[in-house]
């Protein structure tokens, strides 16, 4: 599931492997197995803004996680995060949203505590979920200001992928306050630095999201995109 995410990701035209019956079998009885793999689901669909197919993946990876007993710390750790993102965001989009609000401030206290251990790893993300549950609060002051601290924290510690995230993130909540310059300098960031990254695809559906809401989109370069 994980080289299935990475070749969407980059939008080769490979397939993945093969999956035998064996396969099969294990991920219909390891319950870690299968956490592993809904997270999966939840993560691509996140990343390719796939709304309902990120709600229905998160609620079947968080329906394993009480019964998963063996997690490596930094895989779990990416876990809470992008659950956490899909959960502030389910909040938004739902009248009845606040047990998701509920599992998004959770995940954004795990992460303010391990970033007290490691700020390097963890302080970009721990700011990128406060921001998101900021902007699920309508406190849009202080929610750029934990964007523009996500941005920075991502950039000083080169996490070129969480970057581009935070700036993805936080052009739609600028397009949503309707402040469409500064979120279309931050989608161009955010698209340049998935391209740093080797996500060709995704900067392709960016695009294609982008080219939506602004038409025409004279600054993007279109001939650039999706290049390998």
């Amino acid at each position: 599931c994980l080289q299935k995410s990475v070749l969407k990701l980059i939008g080769t035209d490979e397939k993945p492997k093969y999956v035998s019956a064996e396969e099969e079998n294990i991920l219909a009885t390891n319950n870690s197995v299968r956490t592993s793999y809904y997270f999966q689901g939840a993560y691509i669909s996140f990343m390719f803004r796939l709304f309902d197919d990120s709600k229905h993946y998160a609620e079947k990876h968080l329906a394993c996680i009480d019964n998963t007993w063996a997690n490596l710390f930094l895989h779990h750790a990416v876990h809470v995060f992008y659950i956490g993102l899909i959960s502030f965001w389910v909040a938004r989009k739902l009248n009845d949203g606040q047990q998701w609000h509920e599992r998004g401030k959770r995940s954004k206290l795990a992460l303010k505590k391990w970033a007290e251990s490691s700020q390097w790893t963890f302080q970009n993300k721990w700011y990128l979920l406060e921001a998101e549950e900021l902007y699920c609060n309508n406190d849009f002051d202080a929610a750029k200001t934990y964007y523009e601290k996500a941005v920075a924290s991502a950039k000083s510690h080169k996490f070129v992928h969480e970057e581009a995230l935070a700036c993805e993130l936080a052009a739609y909540f600028y397009l949503e306050l309707g402040e469409a310059e500064k979120a279309t300098e931050l989608f161009l960031l955010a698209h340049e630095k998935y391209l740093e990254w080797g996500a060709f695809e995704k900067c392709n559906s960016l695009f294609k999201f982008v080219e939506g809401i602004f038409t025409p989109v004279s600054t993007f370069d279109k001939g650039g995109i999706g290049t390998k």
